[in-house]
């Protein structure tokens, strides 16, 4: 397996970032709408770049590319941050071609250091699809755990509303345990 490493996402990436998500265009539509949405084409790819860049300014988002060796091969988001815990959540994809080799996994690690570290948060969630068995595994390697079932808490680009499961992650262990 190639080394990877994450990194903030530039503006100059458009081109590579387009093309990621068109390839992979089925497999994102489920959890990946708005993505999806945000980059019809090259101009609102450029955009959505924009977008990123400024939010992360802000520190409302940390938009991360995943790559090998130079490659873009998959995205991983810190989001829904909310400085008042702190906490944020995480939401990620790879390219088809690079799923199954633990890519995924080193990427998780290396956010969940990141966050921690870097951005002193002390919890990480995840929204998880309640049948997306594959990453609720994930989850449960990482050393997430399950908080709960949030009901009706996805729309998907279908327009349904669907469940979602809830697991979180501790920077350290709550003191009654």
């Amino acid at each position: 397996m190639n080394k990877i490493h994450l990194q903030i996402i530039a503006q100059k990436e458009a081109k590579e970032l387009f093309s990621l998500i068109n390839r992979n265009k089925k497999r994102l539509a489920r959890y990946f709408p708005l993505t999806l949405k945000k980059n019809e084409n090259i101009g609102s790819t450029i955009n959505y770049l924009k977008e990123l860049t400024q939010k992360t300014k802000k520190k409302e988002i940390y938009a991360l590319g995943i790559y090998s060796q130079q490659d873009l091969i998959g995205m991983m988001f810190v989001k829904n941050i909310d400085w008042r815990v702190p906490k944020c959540e995480l939401g990620y994809f790879i390219d088809k071609a690079y799923e199954g080799k633990g890519i995924m996994s080193i990427a998780i690690d290396e956010t969940i250091k990141y966050c921690f570290e870097n951005l002193k948060m002390e919890k990480i969630f995840l929204r998880i699809g309640t049948e997306n068995i594959g990453s609720k595994r994930v989850a449960e390697k990482k050393g997430f755990e399950l908080e709960g079932i949030l009901r009706r808490e996805f729309r998907l680009e279908t327009k349904e509303l669907v469940d979602v499961e809830y697991y979180g992650k501790l920077k350290t262990p709550p003191k009654n345990s």
